[in-house]
């Protein structure tokens, strides 16, 4: 949506973009980056531009009025997957399949600067509200802070165990930030002079696959996260008394020794839903053995999950997949 809220934009992966009224009635359909998918859109801060990018290594500048290319900035060596436009300022940023972020100057059409920091593909990058700080996710499964300023890395985030799809500052904390991986993975940030670069929150299956968007409510209380599994969720605070998201999901243990340290193997049925467990090639079962440090294994002819650890890691992996479970 445009900073009024008056229009909408949307492109497609054969380099359409069209232009919508906010009763979603089709105004302008331009065709662009030589039919080539254009993965993100961003409008000026006055709304009278906008820029796109797309699978043909460009980033390119639009006038919003007069619905025509401007300016086409090339220097990525590969597909660009992410684009947004300062909040304040006449500078854009971009992140690439070259595994690079630059900065460019919409007005002269070149590049201000270049970030090393990933090491495969840059998949989102984001402005914070105060133009201050830069985040940029990818597929390295790292978030990177910067302090745009000083041209200064601030902070490396490590918390995702597959690659961080999207990322959303919080409207009203300027610390605060959630992303979302591509194992479904969902996780609050607070970073800063009193914040810490370890996740706040952590839900590991906020999702069955990735999340690829996510947009906070105006007022900051809700949480909206678009995913591959089709579905469309809103989180926001736990309850007084709830423990999700805690570590170890809030599980208490009065005596340790053996219950901590003794390997035990235990059963849980599955029912109709073992493809549910197992995941997208894997993806899920694999997940969740990393997290709960368990070995997993799935009888799909008498439908049940094998797990082997302590009783305290059986008991996270049951309640976890209850949970999944319950979600169906």
């Amino acid at each position: 949506w445009s900073h009024n809220q008056n229009y909408l934009l949307t492109s497609d992966g054969a380099g359409n973009i069209k232009y919508w009224s906010p009763s979603i009635a089709p105004v302008q359909s331009i065709d662009s980056h030589d039919g080539q998918a254009i993965h993100a859109l961003s409008f000026s801060p006055a709304d009278t531009k906008f820029v796109s990018c797309g699978d043909d290594a460009t980033v390119r500048i639009w006038d919003w009025a007069g619905r025509r290319e401007e300016r086409v900035l090339e220097g990525h060596g590969w597909d660009v997957k992410c684009v947004q436009w300062h909040p304040r300022s006449s500078v854009i940023c971009s992140g690439s399949k070259d595994n690079l972020v630059k900065l460019w100057d919409p007005r002269q059409g070149g590049c201000l600067s270049t970030l090393y920091g990933h090491k495969n593909t840059v998949t989102k990058v984001a402005w914070n509200d105060n133009g201050n700080w830069l985040l940029t996710a990818s597929r390295d499964q790292l978030i990177k802070l910067y302090d745009i300023r000083k041209m200064k890395e601030l902070c490396t985030l490590k918390g995702h165990h597959k690659e961080v799809t999207s990322v959303a500052w919080h409207p009203i904390y300027e610390t605060v930030f959630a992303s979302g991986g591509m194992d479904g993975t969902l996780i609050y940030w607070n970073v800063g002079p009193k914040g810490s670069e370890e996740p706040a929150v952590k839900i590991p299956f906020a999702h069955d696959m990735a999340i690829w968007d996510m947009k906070w409510h105006p007022a900051g209380h809700l949480l909206a996260t678009g995913s591959n599994d089709r579905q469309t969720k809103f989180f926001a605070r736990n309850r007084p008394g709830m423990k999700q998201g805690l570590d170890d999901d809030g599980l208490e243990v009065a005596d340790g020794g053996a219950y901590d340290n003794e390997i035990i193997q235990a059963e849980m049925e599955l029912g109709n839903h073992v493809g549910i467990v197992i995941g997208r090639r894997g993806a899920t079962i694999i997940a969740m053995q990393r997290q709960t440090k368990t070995k997993m294994h799935v009888d799909q002819i008498r439908r049940v999950l094998q797990i082997e650890g302590t009783a305290r890691q059986i008991e996270t992996v049951k309640k976890r997949v209850g949970a999944l479970l319950d979600r169906v």
